[in-house]
């Protein structure tokens, strides 16, 4: 899943995100806290038990009051890639799980080589398995076995797992979730969870050529891949024409509460190289502008 060939195109899309960025190191964005960088910020009066170091002796020199000099603090950039690991992820040739990890990889790669802390949770019904705090270009001797190592089965359960990631990780960030949406009680409620807590969220939809417009005709049984549930069924013209616009409808709503949310939101198809994915989510900024 991760050769010499994937490693190269990861360095490439590393590239393009550091000119895009302009140079500019991410885990180096302002915070609104004040701290003790070299960028100076503002004054305030001192109050005994001050640090004596950042007084302004220039200041007190032509005022004759003691003024403290503050700074503006740098902070990492805290990503997570929360990655659907339900057995519906299993669909596609290629297969959605493993386009998924594909593009988790990447996001994750760009994160870690800008010296942000980058964190990789699968989830399914509740939060699993993570690759936590990876940092620096070394780390996908991390990253690349987890992900290569991460199973599929299972139900979603977006809303259950998101408070779980919520209850665990208690810091603000940047939160990518790559999933195929499929979730019974519905997505818009565990994003808007997600987004209730302040973090902002991008999400990557990803879904195969024949989940979008079904090869299928005749007398069927068709099977929930999570449930095990089945119906019986005759696929008529008809019936792929009502589906098809259900399942637009689905993404389309989805998308439309994304961009009322500010929420970043892009459509995945299984068959569009992961690289020229990521690699259009960079140029339109939506996730690191």
């Amino acid at each position: 899943m991760f050769d010499a060939d994937f490693l190269r195109r990861l360095e490439y899309l590393d590239v393009v995100a550091r000119k895009i960025l302009q140079g500019r190191i991410r885990a180096e964005r302002m915070s609104t806290k004040r701290g003790t960088s070299v960028e100076f910020e503002d004054y305030r009066n001192y109050a005994p038990g001050d640090d004596l170091r950042y007084l302004d002796w220039n200041v007190f020199g032509r005022l004759e009051e003691l003024f403290l000099k503050l700074y503006r603090e740098e902070e990492n950039l805290h990503m997570t890639v929360l990655l659907d690991c339900s057995r519906s992820m299993a669909f596609g040739q290629p297969d959605k799980f493993l386009y998924a990890r594909q593009i988790a990889a990447a996001i994750a790669y760009i994160g870690m080589s800008n010296l942000d802390d980058a964190n990789v949770r699968a989830f399914t019904r509740d939060m699993g398995p993570a690759a936590e705090r990876l940092r620096g270009k070394g780390k996908v001797k991390v990253l690349f076995p987890f992900l290569t190592n991460l199973t599929n089965g299972g139900e979603t359960d977006m809303r259950r797992a998101f408070r779980r990631y919520v209850a665990l990780e208690r810091r603000r960030g940047v939160v990518v979730l790559v999933s195929d949406l499929y979730d019974r009680d519905g997505v818009i409620p565990a994003l808007r969870y997600l987004k209730s807590r302040r973090h902002e969220v991008f999400v990557i939809h990803v879904m195969d050529k024949d989940e979008v417009d079904p090869p299928l005709r005749g007398d069927l049984r068709l099977v929930d891949s999570e449930t095990g549930a089945f119906k019986d069924l005759t696929v008529t013209d008809a019936l792929r024409a009502r589906y098809k616009e259900a399942f637009e409808g689905h993404a389309r709503a989805v998308e439309t509460w994304c961009r009322s949310a500010e929420t970043g939101y892009v459509r995945a198809l299984t068959q569009v190289p992961f690289d020229t994915l990521v690699l259009k989510i960079l140029k339109r900024g939506g996730l690191v502008a």
